[in-house]
């Protein structure tokens, strides 16, 4: 993907399970050390349970009508947390970074939620994933706290990162 050349991003919908589930699996897959959840959590899932996963926003980066990085945001419900959202399912495949497309799946994300009157943005990243820590670094995310050995599993123990970003208001 050249530098000029920027992928079709767009919100999912609930007809479009098989995408989600194609780009989710793919993830998890790649890059088990990345998330909490693990393939197998997913694997077997109906598709009214893939289908309820997204009625939290998922936006899906798609070069030439395929799909290659995805974003999640899931809004906080109660009322006194109403102003934040939290990031979630971030994933773009390896031959597509550098490209500029998280950047732009985060593009995507960060309207969404002004659009929701979101005022903050937070996540939580694996320590070890020191890539995803500065990219999230250079677009103004704030490291809040750590959580000792948050990730377990695949024989390893990392931190969890939590970070967050004000929005302008």
């Amino acid at each position: 993907m050249s530098i000029k050349q920027q992928a079709v991003i767009r919100q999912l919908s609930s007809d479009d399970v098989d995408i989600f589930r194609r780009i989710r699996l793919e993830a998890l897959l790649e890059e088990p050390l990345s998330f909490a959840s693990v393939y197998d959590d997913w694997a077997h899932l109906s598709d009214d349970e893939w289908r309820h996963h997204l009625d939290h926003p998922v936006f899906v980066a798609f070069v030439d009508g395929r799909p290659v990085g995805m974003m999640g945001v899931k809004f906080q419900r109660p009322s006194r947390f109403s102003h934040r959202a939290t990031i979630i399912g971030v994933y773009v495949q390896k031959g597509q970074r550098g490209s500029g497309m998280a950047t732009q799946l985060l593009g995507h994300i960060i309207q969404h939620a002004k659009d929701h009157a979101v005022l903050q943005l937070e996540l939580s990243v694996n320590a070890e994933n020191s890539a995803a820590v500065r990219f999230y670094q250079r677009h103004g995310f704030l490291e809040v706290g750590r959580i000792p050995d948050g990730f377990r599993g695949h024989n390893m123990e990392a931190d969890e990162v939590i970070m967050v970003l004000r929005l302008n208001r």
